[in-house]
C-alpha cells in the first residue's frame, strides 16, 4: 500500500497520553516534533489522542474520529501499560488483546484507504523483568509487520523495560529528553515514504 495523496497530505494522530505529549512542556512530544516536521514539509496535521485510552478505545472511535476524516495517513500511538500489562497477573493476555486489536486497527484504515504507521511499545519504570519479557515479545512480533512500525525501545530504555536517568516525567511518561529521544529514533525510511527528509 502506498500513500493516497490524490486525499491531499493530510494526518490525523490518534493514540494514548504519550502520542499526546504527556510529561512534556506545552505536551511537545514526539507527535508534535513529527508534526511539526511534517507541517513544513506541506502536510496538515491534527492529533486526537487521549490519555488513558486502549486499543478497545480507539477501534470504537476510529471511523469517527479518522476514517469519517478521510486522511491519507493515521499515525497511531499506543502502549502497553494502558492495556494492562503493569498490573496483569498474565502478561499474556494484555500483550495479545493489544496486538490483536492494532491489527484490527491497521486493517480497518488499509481498507479506507488510509496509510497507517504505528508506534511501538515503549518503557515504563514499573514493569517487571517477566513483563519486559513481554514487551520485547510485542516489539519483535510488530518489528515483522508489513506497516512502518516506530520501534521505541532500542536506545529509549535502559535494558530493563526502564526509561534512562533523566527521561522520564514519572514512571509512565516521558519529560522533554525522553521526547526528543523518542523523535530522533523515528526511522529515515519513514521520513523518506512521507516525502519528508527535509528537516
Amino acid at each position: 500500500m502506498t500513500i493516497d495523496l490524490s486525499r491531499g497530505r493530510t494526518a490525523i494522530f490518534i493514540g494514548s497520553s504519550v502520542c499526546v505529549g504527556c510529561g512534556a512542556t506545552n505536551e511537545r512530544g514526539w507527535s508534535a516534533m513529527m508534526a511539526e516536521r511534517m507541517e513544513r514539509n506541506g502536510w496538515t496535521t491534527s492529533n486526537c489522542a487521549i490519555g488513558g485510552q486502549t486499543t478497545a478505545d480507539i477501534l470504537l472511535r476510529l471511523q469517527r474520529d479518522v476514517i469519517d476524516h478521510a486522511p491519507a495517513v493515521c499515525i497511531v500511538g499506543l502502549g502497553l501499560s494502558n492495556e494492562g500489562l503493569t498490573r496483569a497477573e498474565n502478561p499474556a493476555v494484555p500483550c495479545g488483546i493489544f496486538l490483536s486489536n492494532l491489527r484490527k486497527i491497521v486493517r480497518a484504515l488499509q481498507e479506507a484507504g488510509i496509510y497507517p504507521i504505528v508506534g511501538g511499545v515503549y518503557p515504563n519504570d514499573e514493569f517487571t523483568p517477566e513483563q519486559y519479557a513481554w514487551l520485547r515479545r510485542v516489539y519483535d512480533e510488530m518489528d515483522a509487520w508489513e506497516v512502518p512500525v516506530l520501534q521505541w525501545l532500542d536506545g529509549i530504555e535502559d535494558g530493563h523495560g526502564h526509561y534512562p536517568a533523566g527521561w522520564a516525567h514519572d514512571p509512565w511518561h516521558p519529560n522533554d529528553e525522553g521526547y526528543r529521544h523518542y523523535y530522533e529514533s523515528i526511522p529515515q525510511k519513514v521520513w523518506q515514504i512521507l516525502g519528508c527528509e527535509r528537516e
